[in-house]
């Protein structure tokens, strides 16, 4: 027979939610895909890629294909780095949140 609580009574078995906040957008092993992922989604980094590869078409080759990989690998790389940052500085404030003390509420 299942025994019925009391109101106000405590389950000592049952499991609460996490109420841990998390804003941060990657992790060690989402970062790559999920940026190169978001990155992609401009519509300019397409195209710069794709002029860029271009350049490796003999037939279309203006000047060294290297070099015109140079300033899209640039940003790339600029944009990445400034979202790791940002996902960092998110870290760091979540943590912050996380340990701050609170009050609880019992009767």
């Amino acid at each position: 027979k299942k025994r019925k609580t009391q109101v106000g009574e405590e389950n000592p078995s049952r499991r609460y939610a996490n109420n841990r906040i998390k804003t941060t957008k990657y992790t060690v092993l989402s970062f790559l895909p999920k940026n190169l992922f978001e990155q992609f989604h401009r519509l300019a980094n397409v195209y710069f890629v794709f002029i860029a590869l271009l350049n490796f078409v003999p037939v279309v080759n203006t000047f060294l294909p290297e070099l015109a990989l140079a300033p899209v690998l640039f940003i790339l790389s600029v944009t990445a780095i400034k979202d790791i940052w940002e996902d960092y500085r998110r870290h760091r404030s979540d943590m912050e949140i996380n340990h701050m003390d609170c009050l609880v509420y019992s009767r």
